[in-house]
């Protein structure tokens, strides 16, 4: 619920800044096709010890340009990662998320990128348990039988390159970023298709 708080009144306070700035105005529809990196090389995705490491997830997701500021950019996005499985194929995984990014034009072709997403995580399973070596011993992990939805909250960097109508983009998202414990990243990587919202009113 604090998750969700938290977005809600970043939302509201972007909304705000627009309404008090006369400069502000629509620009581009974007779609967007990448590649999702979860965790990469932090988490433990089997019994042998293996590492999350590169694997072929898709990713697409639409967002819209809001310039608010000479040179500055917000940037709503949703998004939906393909759905796959884990820990062994016992458990598959559906991620949706809602971002919200303020970009900066560094030049004509380079966006520096910074924001937020609330990450909505469904996860269904066919039940069971398995155990997994946990430090120096071993720990029991309960695969669920029902569907279940997890929401986090991350910081986000970025970095995008835009020649005319076509961008490539570079992506951290941070998990429980004031946790050192607890921190982990996961990375995007994408190319999108620039829309003038003009061209579709």
């Amino acid at each position: 619920m604090k998750k969700l708080i938290i977005s809600a009144l970043f939302l509201i306070v972007s909304l705000q800044a627009f309404a008090k700035d006369q400069m502000w105005r629509f620009d581009n529809v974007t779609l967007t096709a990448g590649n999702w990196f979860d965790n990469y090389k932090q988490v433990q995705t089997n019994a042998s010890g293996s590492n999350q490491g590169f694997e072929v997830t898709p990713y697409f997701g639409t967002s819209i340009d809001y310039y608010f500021r000479e040179n500055w950019v917000a940037i709503p996005e949703l998004g939906w990662v393909v759905q796959r499985d884990a820990g062994d194929d016992r458990i598959s995984k559906n991620l949706f998320f809602l971002r919200m990014d303020a970009a900066y034009l560094y030049n004509d072709h380079l966006r520096l990128r910074a924001g937020t997403s609330l990450m909505i995580l469904n996860i269904s399973g066919n039940g069971g348990e398995e155990t997994l070596p946990n430090g120096d011993g071993e720990e029991t992990y309960y695969v669920p039988t029902e569907r279940r939805t997890a929401l986090n909250q991350t910081l986000d960097f970025g970095v995008e390159y835009i020649i005319e109508r076509v961008s490539i983009r570079g992506q951290a998202y941070i998990y429980a970023w004031l946790d050192s414990n607890e921190r982990i990243i996961t990375y995007s990587t994408s190319i999108s298709y620039l829309i003038p919202i003009k061209e579709l009113m």
